[in-house]
């Protein structure tokens, strides 16, 4: 069977970097404008010059794609739809979003506009390909957390096209579910402001860990390099392999599209194909933090993360045989070429070499097996490796490549040249445009020498610096005839700018003006503020609703394998009127399905169901009638997004936490919203197992605790759940669910869970208490106040729920009597010092 070569994406986060693209063979690129973007510590473009952007590429037959990948605040949406009503007029080819406001806005009022649903929407499973090619969605960017096996079957269940990331940085978090940046400092990675706090050292600690890790980068994940894996993509059918780098150097965006386009041009010969020794040293000295295949095989454990260095690690250069601290140089042995201008890394620290000694002698350059000096600004021990982390000989190649247009578009020159006639010349490409320019004045005959056909050809093809390149010159003449330099020239070059102009109006379109966006609320009819309270098992079930609680969202992981004991809760929750709901995993991928439904049909009397994101709600109304609310990783910032998960059928939406109470108000009026009061926010979830990878677990990669057991490459038998060595797990003698915790160096420390799957879950360092901010919450409009109650044990979940539905209750009968402080004072009790009102009063960048 013959596969499709894919689409080679590259970021263009820089005009630099965009020519970087270009010229190295990208068949397509995305780029944002320094609003709505989520690399917005990038360069980036204001609008006219992306606007600028989008012609270069067009001029070159380089697909555009524009990142309007953040969230979207109420106020924000008219500024919004202004920009996306200005992309699509001007022709950009796609828009790739994360919001799903803004998906909604697009499904309803631009349909010209291609839709390309970002990787911070976390696309894992084949139910939320299908919901994004009902909503008219072209393109999926796949979670990075996905298998070839995964991505296999997304394939087979839907025509959209599907996009994969290939190369560069990796977040340790399924990207669009981490908030961790924002709780930290006020900086959002979903608003396009990510502070990287996955790149700081952290140490792992807790009283099942037999001893603390001393500080490393827990979370930091070595750069994705899938250049040996692209047959295994070809072959899943993916139809775009992308670069990440839009914060990255053009010289580095130069070098990996560069190696991709060449390897993607052997595939046709070569079904193997796969990057060169020479090649993967080119990617290794541009950037590397080591590489990894990713998850491609499933969780390759502690292969997956860079835990010495956050940074940077380019190629072994050598070792250091001796200093001399006098003089403050080292002496390395080398193992690879090293040039004046290099950057080397050594230890800690790095320099750039500015000057080269063999023996006594200066040099420019040395190679490997040669002993070299050069200055460093302080004694090292021998033996110590020594990096070179920037190759300027790379970098200086790299460069002349966009420095000059080389990538050309061919046409085909037709030029008319017959006496008392104007000049004719027509300029056509491969997709039907054609320019045509004729000479004010006619040609006329030759007085002395005539003008020869060869000289006419080498006049009309001097197209310079233009992007377009003869492919073929036909020309119709007379023998005897004199046409000016000038005459020629003006034709060629108002042909060029016709044929430039129609390339570009083709791209153009007419999408109107949206004008003023108005939601759509359901209208819900009002009604007292009611109290949920999320537990981790039939127990928090009883102790929630003995505390008052109007609403129990119990997790499916704390039911599975004990429904017998949780329908007798849910009927003890019923006799006392309370509804309970079934919380779904954050992440449900297609194999995990069978399990989640199987856990569901044993269940009798369940009131509803609490879904992660879109995915999971599109899935399950086809199967149960039951009521389905919406949790807070399905990132709602304002009404467009209320109305889309309404539009699906959400009964409740938890809103973002990353909300203001202001802000929830402007959206509140009309929808049946939730919001998070009191409990452990989780900051991060993990297809990656933190504590596995580090303290070592005999599961195998990728499977779950019914895995066969292999000794030695051979099979031995399955795997039963009593044989499993889980460090995660409570009563093994390494770890534990909610017993250990990573710690930064500012002393916060933030508990880390593992679930069945085995993905890691990080939570915030303080607990949200909002206990004292009742009526400001009330008054926003909020029709539901929430604790998350998984980490409280049944007596803790009976004493939270009771103070809040007491100082609930307490505000609604009387609020010009209620006194906040009594009970934030009861509250603090509890939680000594470890509270914390979140982004409530204070927003995120």
């Amino acid at each position: 069977m013959k596969h499709t070569i894919p689409e080679l994406l590259s970021p263009a986060g820089s005009p630099e970097s965009l020519k970087a693209a270009v010229e190295n063979g990208a068949d397509a690129v995305y780029l944002g404008s320094n609003e709505f973007s989520a690399r917005g510590h990038a360069d980036n473009f204001n609008r006219d010059k992306l606007l600028e952007a989008i012609d270069f590429a067009h001029k070159r037959d380089v697909l555009a794609y524009i990142t309007v990948n953040t969230l979207v605040k109420e106020q924000e949406i008219e500024d919004v739809v202004q920009y996306l009503e200005q992309l699509c007029n001007h022709g950009a080819d796609a828009v790739i979003i994360q919001d799903p406001g803004i998906l909604n806005i697009l499904n309803e009022h631009l349909p010209k506009l291609p839709i390309h649903v970002s990787t911070q929407m976390s696309i894992h499973n084949s139910a939320g390909t299908k919901l994004l090619g009902s909503m008219g969605v072209k393109r999926a960017v796949l979670a990075r957390e996905l298998d070839i096996e995964e991505i296999n079957t997304i394939r087979s269940a839907t025509d959209i096209q599907l996009e994969v990331f290939v190369h560069g940085a990796m977040c340790i978090c399924y990207s669009g579910r981490c908030l961790m940046s924002s709780f930290i400092g006020g900086r959002s990675g979903n608003r396009g402001y990510c502070a990287q706090p996955c790149r700081k050292e952290y140490s792992l600690e807790g009283n099942r860990i037999r001893s603390t890790m001393s500080s490393k980068y827990l979370l930091s994940p070595r750069d994705l390099n899938l250049s040996s894996r692209l047959p295994d993509l070809i072959n899943a059918g993916v139809d775009s392999i992308k670069i990440e780098g839009r914060m990255k150097r053009p010289e580095y965006v130069a070098v990996v599209t560069r190696t991709y386009r060449d390897i993607l041009d052997r595939f046709s010969t070569d079904p193997t194909a796969g990057a060169t020794p020479d090649e993967m040293r080119r990617l290794e000295v541009i950037f590397n933090r080591d590489f990894t295949e990713g998850y491609l095989n499933g969780d390759p454990g502690r292969k997956l993360m860079s835990m010495d260095t956050p940074g940077n690690r380019g190629i072994l250069l050598g070792h250091v045989t001796g200093s001399n601290p006098g003089r403050r140089t080292i002496s390395v042995k080398l193992d690879a070429t090293i040039n004046v201008g290099d950057g080397i890394m050594a230890g800690d620290k790095g320099t750039s070499i500015r000057l080269l000694w063999m023996g006594w002698h200066k040099v420019q350059s040395a190679k490997a097996g040669e002993v070299v000096t050069f200055p460093y600004g302080s004694a090292i021990a021998s033996g110590t490796p020594v990096f070179k982390t920037f190759d300027s000989t790379l970098v200086a190649s790299a460069r002349k490549t966009y420095r000059s247009v080389q990538r050309k578009v061919p046409v085909t020159v037709q030029v008319e040249a017959i006496k008392g006639h104007p000049l004719l010349v027509r300029m056509s490409d491969y997709h039907g445009n054609t320019g045509i320019s004729m000479s004010e004045n006619l040609i006329s005959s030759a007085r002395q020498q005539p003008l020869g056909e060869l000289a006419l050809e080498k006049q009309v093809s001097k197209l310079g610096d233009t992007n377009f390149q003869a492919e073929a010159i036909n020309i119709r003449m007379d023998d005897d005839i004199f046409i000016p330099l000038s005459m020629i020239n003006s034709a060629r070059r108002e042909a060029i700018e016709e044929i430039s102009r129609l390339r570009l109006a083709g791209y153009r379109r007419v999408c109107g003006s949206i004008g003023l966006i108005t939601p759509h609320p359901p209208d819900v009819k009002d009604h007292r503020p009611v109290l949920s309270v999320r537990v981790a098992g039939p127990d928090g079930v009883y102790a929630a609703v003995l505390g008052g609680a109007a609403r129990v969202y119990v997790d499916i992981e704390g039911i599975t394998g004990n429904e017998p004991a949780t329908n007798t809760a849910i009927e003890e929750a019923h006799r006392a009127g309370i509804a309970v709901f079934i919380r779904l995993p954050d992440i449900v991928k297609n194999k995990e399905m069978t399990l989640i439904t199987r856990t569901l049909d044993k269940l009798h009397g369940v009131d509803g169901i609490l879904a992660a994101g879109p995915d999971q709600i599109s899935w399950l109304k086809e199967m149960y009638d039951l009521p389905l609310a919406v949790d807070y990783p399905a990132n709602v910032f304002n009404t467009q997004g209320l109305d889309f998960l309404t539009g699906l059928g959400a009964c409740s939406i938890t809103v973002s936490p990353e909300l203001t109470l202001d802000e929830i108000a402007r959206i509140s009026v009309g929808y049946d919203i939730e919001c998070l009061v009191q409990g452990s926010v989780q900051l991060m979830v993990s297809e990656h197992c933190l504590i596995g990878g580090i303290k070592r677990c005999n599961i195998p990669i990728g499977k779950g605790c019914d895995s066969q057991i292999e000794v030695n490459g051979e099979v031995k038998g399955s795997m039963t759940t009593e044989q499993v060595t889980r460090p995660c797990q409570p009563g093994s003698t390494a770890g534990g669910v909610t017993g250990c915790s990573i710690r930064d160096k500012k002393g916060f420390v933030f508990p880390v869970r593992h679930d069945n799957q085995c993905r890691t879950h990080i939570y915030n360092s303080k607990e949200l208490g909002l206990i004292d901010s009742i009526p400001g919450i009330i008054k926003a409009g909020v029709r539901s106040l929430r604790i998350e109650g998984m980490f409280y044990d049944a007596k803790q979940v009976g004493e939270v729920t009771m103070l809040y539905s007491q100082a609930i209750d307490t505000y609604l009968k009387n609020p010009a009597q209620y006194d906040e402080s009594v009970y934030l004072s009861r509250l603090k009790m509890m939680f000594p010092g470890n509270l914390t009102t979140g982004h409530y009063f204070r927003g995120v960048q």
